[in-house]
């Protein structure tokens, strides 16, 4: 975004409410796994029961913003839609995209008033007792399968400890399907999966995978509760903001779980440390600085702590994923 100029950012805004709005719907309507194929608006309107002429219309505003191709009076996907919005494929997006969209738009931001006002008094919490966690946990899996479990495991075959892992921890699982795609990847691999999640949302996802008698649950919180030890890999994915206030003793008690030769993933923000980058995460984690939360770690806050704790290799990569531009730091005991 960062890379237009004021002007072209300007110009494009009016029309970003719109955008949004047309690309929701096209994953909710899951017009995408229709249109892998040439097919006409006529017909796909005639098969899903659509109003035709909208279904045109429709369309034709994915064809402007170059998600379809349009060739006469035939649509189909473009190559990267094929790629990343057909369910079912091994790249699928979609389901990541529609939990995000919907978690960040219901947040209350009116910053105007936290401009002027300051921070305001936040909305009271949901009570536990009455959260549906079932239907949260299906949402979650949407969120966490897909894409976001071939770009993990893209990163775990790419280190050369990969042939020796067999031990896994990974913390903050949500569901589990990020690393139950890592356990899955070999059949010698164990994993043990800590959340604060119920137990029955992470131990649905291994029946769904397969991988029931390879997993262990810990319902927990990975800061304060034991996480056992002998893991050849850690994994803290998005997590490692929750230790914020003391990032040396989290990632000790993580090395300290460590088999000598181990290695532990941590992917995070790396917001600049005068939060003026990268663009993405600034924007993302705006509504908790501007209600006074110290949210986001920060460059380097990950590789700085773990060289002060003991981590002999201490390597750094910055990637576009697909939750944004993030630093992959793969701390070697």
């Amino acid at each position: 975004m960062n890379k237009k100029s004021v002007f072209d950012q300007l110009a494009q805004l009016s029309f970003l409410p719109l955008y949004t709005k047309v690309l929701t719907a096209s994953l909710q309507l899951d017009v995408y796994s229709h249109l892998s194929a040439d097919i006409s608006a006529k017909d796909l309107a005639a098969k899903l029961g659509w109003n035709e002429s909208n279904t045109a219309y429709f369309l034709e505003g994915l064809t402007s913003i170059g998600f379809v191709v349009k060739n006469d009076e035939m649509f189909r996907n473009s190559d990267e839609a094929e790629t990343y919005l057909v369910k079912g494929k091994p790249e699928y997006l979609g389901g990541f995209i529609q939990y995000y969209i919907m978690n960040e738009g219901s947040m209350p931001f009116d910053i105007v008033k936290l401009v002027t006002e300051g921070p305001q008094p936040m909305q009271q919490q949901t009570n536990d007792q009455s959260l549906d966690f079932a239907a949260m946990g299906a949402m979650m899996r949407q969120a966490q399968e897909g894409y976001r479990q071939k770009e993990l495991l893209d990163i775990i075959r790419s280190l050369p400890e990969n042939k020796t892992i067999n031990s896994i921890l990974d913390l903050g699982c949500g569901t589990g399907l990020l690393g139950m795609s890592v356990v899955k990847d070999s059949e010698n691999r164990q994993g043990t999966f800590v959340d604060l999640m119920p137990a029955s949302i992470i131990e649905e996802s291994a029946n769904q995978m397969g991988l029931s008698n390879r997993i262990e649950v810990i319902n927990g919180n990975f800061l304060t509760d034991d996480i056992g030890k002998g893991y050849d890999l850690i994994l803290a994915v998005s997590v490692a903001l929750f230790a914020k206030e003391n990032m040396d003793a989290f990632l000790k008690k993580c090395y300290d779980a460590l088999n000598p030769g181990g290695v532990m993933l941590v992917i995070s923000e790396a917001i600049a440390k005068d939060h003026t980058s990268p663009w993405d995460m600034v924007m993302g984690y705006l509504p908790y600085y501007m209600q006074g939360m110290d949210m986001g770690v920060l460059k380097n806050e990950v590789s700085e702590s773990a060289k002060r704790i003991g981590f002999t290799n201490c390597e750094k990569r910055t990637e576009l994923l697909c939750s944004g531009i993030q630093d992959i730091d793969i701390l070697r005991k």
